[in-house]
């Protein structure tokens, strides 16, 4: 193996730890291009890549707008215990309406919108 150094040509020994031109040409191309590609990859498909973060600001969003609504449902929630904590009346309307109760001697009609349909025999 030659290697050539300013101008001069010396005879290099087989187990020389120097490369020979195209090997050491692909080690560069590899040790340029290796950085560049895992760098490409962390910023787009890594646990922290771009992909990865739109995905979790629309998780984030998604679950903002879920807190919103529960937060409503919970204060008519909160409204509706004070109700019922002040008011007889509505305790008696929701025993009467949710729970058929009724007073003793008292009587329950059901009055329907429309009358009910006769249902034809086979």
């Amino acid at each position: 193996m030659r290697s050539f150094y300013r101008g001069q040509s010396t005879v290099l020994p087989e187990n020389s730890p120097m490369l020979p031109g195209s090997a050491r040409r692909r080690l560069n191309k590899f040790l340029i291009f290796a950085p560049v590609v895992l760098s490409l990859y962390l910023f787009f498909a890594g646990d922290s890549g771009i992909f990865q973060l739109v995905m979790r600001e629309q998780q984030i969003a998604a679950l903002k707008g879920e807190i919103a609504t529960i937060r409503q449902q919970n204060a008519g929630l909160e409204r509706e215990v004070k109700l019922l904590e002040n008011n007889l009346g509505e305790i008696e309307r929701i025993a009467r309406e949710r729970y058929g109760m009724v007073y003793p001697n008292e009587s329950i009609y059901m009055v329907y919108p429309n009358p009910p349909t006769a249902l034809e025999a086979p």
